[in-house]
């Protein structure tokens, strides 16, 4: 038996030999080395800063890319095929590796040098050949890292910093993703995924194996995205792999596709829709796809969990009660309550499948309807969020900014003490600031003396009643008009129901005693636009930009013009500040008036808007600067 073990490693010696010239050959004639990479050769030119010892642990043999020293290179080719005669006494070494890896396995860990994600072999290159010949998808190996110096003219350095940040805490070892941001991503998304396993069964994970698991099905694909970006995307969509079958995640990865040719893409700029689609696309093009207009239209809303008659959740029902109302028969709407990141994918594939429309109202539910929406492609999917770069979703949201810069222009109409905030929680994470700086750039722009306010101290996320003591903090900071979140206990005659933040005057015993203004979604009137618009074939470019060569994020993006976006005033103001007031709504109406007109400037003094120019609407939509005038209560 060991004599044909042996016959069979010399005919597998014969076949690596040969596969090994080609591939030397091959190079060669393109005017490339033929040989290994040289670790000594890559690193001459970069400080090594320091060399830190790893644990144990398989790694993955694509990565295993070269060899310590020249000496050792000429033995191989680039890709760790053999390249000496079959006589030699390279070639026995090699065929006595080979018989051992068919008859026990090699089980010796090699030694390696990790340098900028990859790996080169110190001792135990003819074992990478053998294994790499027989296409082991792993290696143990005994791993030093080296860290090189952080090099401002080398991209890659700055993106390999950002690793070593991130594998501080990190689950995957070794982990390259193609852009420094994206780590930031990956811990989130871990942290988030380990939130919803107990601590036993985070012990039982094996998270090296996981992602070399993952590698092996991701190499069957074909995609194009890098193996860390593309693992990045599966995490996001499907969560850990725990005892899922090679099948499955290939089939999985196989439903991906469309989010990682849009991952390749992530600095694209989204399509912004901001009015309403009145007419559907050309005839021609869509009666390839489509005849006629439709009859009846089948929509599922889903609600996250914690639905009453008149919180922001039931506000949502109550717009699609009045969208139901307005159509009529050409719609059949029913709604899912009680959803949460960790059931919302069941339940919407197990409701929504046979459904046209998905309207899905939180943004915490869009990992679960972007796992929906590619799989269930025939289902055209929106979900109220900001336009996502990082899901291939089709989002609706609105120019609230819109209704709060009218607020701002009241409030600086109103105020008398010269003061006025704008109070908001505080939170952690990236902070959208369109909001506030619209309200605070209404004030100056009637009243250029006023001082604005951003009141966030001790006001909570998680517990609306801390607003009230935003309100004390106004009062004390001589504000006598705020615009403040609703919250427990707030009781102002004539406050609208469809509105959940208020302008109010503020009396000296730190407490309000007038509202004045409101800003307002109508979700009856927004929820009747998107139904009617699939009616009559207007969304189906939806679906056409899914069928372009180029992956595309769409967001529909509506304002006050749309009627989706309102703003509501009461009587407070003279009749000539009102009638202001009014031309200012009726200008930003007619897009004849833009909020965000320079010059303006953030907080650390950098231009943000430049004189006689406005935002572009993609720069609204993600600002996270602060306007400089605003003085921050924190």
């Amino acid at each position: 038996m060991e004599g044909s073990y042996k016959v069979e490693a010399r005919q597998d010696y014969d076949k690596a030999l040969r596969r090994g010239r080609r591939e030397y050959s091959a190079l060669t004639a393109r005017g490339e080395s033929g040989n290994l990479k040289v670790l000594d050769e890559l690193t001459q030119e970069n400080r090594i800063m320091a060399y830190i010892k790893q644990p144990l642990r398989e790694i993955s043999m694509s990565r295993v890319t070269g060899t310590y020293t020249s000496a050792r290179a000429r033995s191989f080719s680039a890709g760790f095929m053999p390249l000496h005669d079959e006589d030699s006494e390279f070639a026995m070494k090699w065929c006595d590796l080979c018989a051992i890896h068919m008859t026990e396995g090699l089980r010796d860990p090699i030694q390696v040098y990790e340098y900028m994600w990859n790996y080169y072999v110190i001792e135990g290159n003819k074992r990478v050949s053998v294994l790499k010949y027989f296409g082991a998808p792993s290696v143990r190996a005994e791993i030093i890292r080296m860290i090189p110096q952080l090099n401002p003219e080398d991209p890659n350095t700055a993106i390999y910093y950002a690793f070593l940040r991130y594998d501080r805490g990190g689950l995957f070892k070794n982990i390259r993703l193609s852009d420094a941001r994206r780590y930031d991503v990956l811990a989130e998304t871990e942290q988030a995924l380990l939130g919803r396993l107990t601590p036993e069964e985070r012990e039982e994970i094996n998270f090296n194996s996981m992602f070399l698991h993952f590698e092996v099905a991701y190499a069957e694909t074909g995609s194009s995205l890098s193996l860390g970006d593309a693992f990045l995307e599966y995490l996001k969509v499907y969560g850990f792999i725990r005892n899922d079958p090679l099948s499955l995640i290939s089939e999985r990865i196989h439903s991906l596709k469309p989010q990682l040719e849009l991952a390749e893409n992530m600095d694209k700029e989204p399509t912004l829709l901001l009015d309403v689609q009145e007419e559907a696309p050309a005839p021609g093009l869509i009666s390839r796809i489509f005849s006629g207009g439709r009859r009846t239209v089948r929509v599922l809303f889903a609600y996250e969990e914690g639905r009453t008659e008149d919180n922001w959740i039931g506000a949502h029902e109550k717009g699609r009660q009045e969208m139901q109302a307005a159509l009529g028969d050409a719609v059949r709407s029913e709604y899912l309550d009680g959803l949460s990141p960790e059931n919302a994918y069941e339940l919407m594939t197990e409701h929504a499948r046979d459904k046209d429309l998905l309207i899905v109202t939180s943004s915490r539910l869009a990992g679960a309807a972007l796992r929906f929406s590619l799989e269930n492609p025939s289902c055209i999917t929106l979900v109220y969020s900001r336009v996502r770069q990082d899901s291939r979703l089709n989002t609706y949201y609105g120019r609230y900014y819109e209704p709060v810069f009218l607020c701002g222009v009241a409030a600086g109409l109103g105020t008398e003490t010269n003061r006025v905030s704008y109070i908001t929680p505080q939170v952690t994470g990236v902070r959208h600031t369109s909001d506030i700086n619209a309200f605070a750039l209404g004030v100056k722009s009637v009243r250029p003396s006023a001082d604005v306010y951003l009141v966030m101290k001790d006001v909570s996320p998680l517990d609306a009643r801390t607003c009230e003591l935003g309100i004390r903090q106004s009062v004390e900071l001589g504000c006598d008009i705020a615009l403040t979140p609703d919250y427990p206990g707030l009781s102002m005659q004539g406050t609208p129901e469809t509105s959940f933040s208020y302008l109010l005057r503020l009396h000296g015993l730190g407490q309000p005693s007038e509202y004045l203004a409101a800003p307002a979604w109508n979700w009856g009137h927004y929820y009747t636009e998107i139904v009617r618009s699939y009616l009559s074939n207007s969304l189906e470019f939806l679906r056409l930009i899914d069928q372009r060569d180029e992956p595309s994020v769409t967001g529909f993006w509506w304002g006050i013009a749309s009627g989706v976006l309102e703003f509501r005033s009461t009587e407070f103001l003279h009749p000539i500040a009102n009638n202001l007031l009014q031309y200012m709504r009726s200008s930003i109406q007619l897009g004849r008036f833009k909020p965000f007109r320079g010059p303006i400037w953030d907080e650390k003094g950098e231009e943000r808007v430049a004189s006689h120019s406005a935002l572009r609407p993609y720069d609204v939509l993600s600002m996270t600067w602060l306007a400089d005038f605003i003085k921050v209560i924190s």
